[in-house]
């Protein structure tokens, strides 16, 4: 018998696959997933704090059984196998699915816009959006979470600097943190 959360979770993979084309490695795999999971989508993996803001051990390991399977290759870049793709039909809601489309198609929008690095775009906005969901009880401000940002992740500091209050106006118009 099947695994049905991992299958439905693979259809949903597969369907956000077919609205990026590619994902950029596993950094932007794990971010992608962590966002699909944040608008709703069942996803069985929990992300905690990592070195490059939330990351699934669970999910690398699920990554490593689709490339087995073929469903997906890694060179670098994720790629999905259009045949063994077929075989899975997403139940995601339409009003999930497009929510996550348009928050997809706004990070490259941005990114395109500021010349900003897209992995290192949906990892800060990842990662302030992990911080604001689970450091305090009472929320914290943009600028306590910023400062918090930097203490964890100081090697990223100053690039982030740039990017962070793209990422964040764009988690905080999507209504992830308020």
């Amino acid at each position: 018998m099947r695994d049905n959360k991992l299958y439905d979770f693979t259809s949903n993979l597969v369907k956000i696959f077919e609205t990026r084309k590619q994902i950029l490695g596993k950094v932007d795999l794990q971010k992608t997933v962590y966002f699909m999971k944040r608008f709703g989508v069942d996803a069985p993996f929990e992300f905690r704090w990592n070195l490059l803001g939330p990351h699934s051990y669970e999910l690398a390991h699920c990554c490593t059984s689709l490339e087995i399977e073929g469903l997906i290759s890694y060179s670098g870049i994720y790629s999905l196998n259009k045949e063994k793709a077929k075989s899975y039909t997403s139940a995601l809601a339409s009003s999930t699915f497009n929510k996550l489309k348009a928050f997809f198609v706004k990070v490259e929008e941005i990114c395109s816009k500021n010349n900003y690095n897209r992995v290192a775009f949906i990892e800060c906005a990842a990662s302030l959006d992990f911080i604001s969901q689970n450091t305090s009880k009472t929320p914290l401000g943009k600028q306590h979470i910023f400062y918090l940002l930097e203490q964890l992740k100081p090697e990223k500091a100053n690039l982030f600097k740039n990017m962070r209050n793209a990422a964040w106006n764009l988690i905080e118009n999507e209504g992830l943190i308020s």
